[in-house]
């Protein structure tokens, strides 16, 4: 895991911000499972077509696209057809783990939404973000392939791309806003994207209308810490 800050300039003014939104970049070196999970997740798009659209969450995708299904279902609800996806969620877990303790934050039990998105030749994501509320805690993708593209962040008029590398995961704060260019690639383009809920009273930020699951639990957390 590598921890990264995107930062404000030194303020001058008594108004000007200061800000510092951490990035946390790691990467899953399993490409077989991860080529597996990726052809997996490419014969399930008929499936997932077939779910009530939710809305495009300002990514400019449509109704023919899986991403606009995004909280009608959840991502590891298919373990039981493709195994793989549970070590997916592991590696996630230890990643979020150091995460945390590089950034000196607290870990809170926590609730997962996850879908996935696959772009096509001539689409893009355009900018958006996931959350930006009181109750905003992480969001992160990953990409399940080497996709000459690059996802771009930006907070404030900072800016930061990293390339799409093949079980590439970024972790980042829901309220950081975040795009891909229009992809050139003849094959589909599969990514993953997800956000965390701290599920801790008094902040149970998890909205319910969303498909949620289990992220994180003091058991899980005590298991990270052994």
């Amino acid at each position: 895991m590598r921890l990264i800050r995107m930062k404000s300039a030194q303020p001058i003014s008594p108004y000007a911000p200061s800000w510092a939104a951490p990035i946390g970049i790691d990467e899953w070196q399993n490409t077989k499972k991860i080529d597996t999970i990726r052809n997996f997740l490419l014969s399930k798009e008929e499936d997932i077509l077939k779910l009530d659209v939710q809305n495009s969450a300002r990514t400019g995708l449509g109704d023919n696209d899986v991403t606009t299904r995004y909280g009608k279902y959840n991502l590891f609800d298919f373990a039981n057809e493709c195994k793989e996806i549970n070590d997916l969620l592991n590696f996630l877990r230890k990643s979020w783990f150091e995460f945390i303790n590089q950034d000196f934050t607290t870990p809170y039990p926590i609730q997962l939404t996850c879908w996935y998105n696959i772009i096509r030749k001539g689409q893009e994501i355009k900018m958006h973000r996931h959350c930006a509320g009181e109750m905003t805690y992480l969001s992160g993708n990953m990409h399940l392939d080497d996709y000459d593209t690059v996802t771009t962040y930006e907070h404030m008029e900072m800016a930061l791309s990293l390339p799409n590398v093949k079980g590439g995961v970024t972790f980042f704060p829901g309220y950081v806003e975040h795009y891909v260019p229009i992809y050139d690639g003849d094959e589909p383009r599969v990514s993953l994207a997800f956000d965390l809920y701290i599920y801790l009273p008094p902040f149970m930020g998890v909205q319910e209308h969303l498909e949620h699951r289990k992220f994180m639990d003091n058991d899980i957390i005590q298991n990270l810490n052994g």
